[in-house]
């Protein structure tokens, strides 16, 4: 029972951050309409690596997703809406406050 047990729990796995309140901001690579916030993680997982990043609207189900290559990237609070992305070890995150903004620096 255990060994066939231990044949489902085999598979890759990836990992989604979340900031809840804040999206990030630069250049739209999609939008999506009327999905929900699990579906947009679908979308992102799904591509290929693509897309590494959305802005997710709950209350209107709109999700913009991202393709971001830079050094960082630059996030600011908005109420309703989650700022999901893949987490990699590659990722480090600095907070640098102006105004309600943040960056997100890639480690060096």
């Amino acid at each position: 029972m255990i060994v066939i047990l231990s044949l489902f729990s085999v598979g890759e796995s990836v990992r989604v951050g979340k900031i809840d309140d804040f999206i990030m901001m630069g250049n739209t690579y999609n939008l999506l309409f009327n999905l929900t916030c699990k579906q947009c993680i679908c979308q992102m997982i799904t591509s290929n690596g693509w897309i590494s990043a959305l802005n997710y609207f709950s209350t209107n189900q709109t999700c913009q997703l991202f393709n971001y290559n830079t050094s960082s990237i630059l996030i600011q609070s908005y109420f309703n809406a989650s700022l999901i992305f893949i987490n990699q070890s590659a990722i480090s995150i600095k907070i640098v406050q102006s105004n309600s903004k943040f960056i997100i620096g890639k480690k060096k």
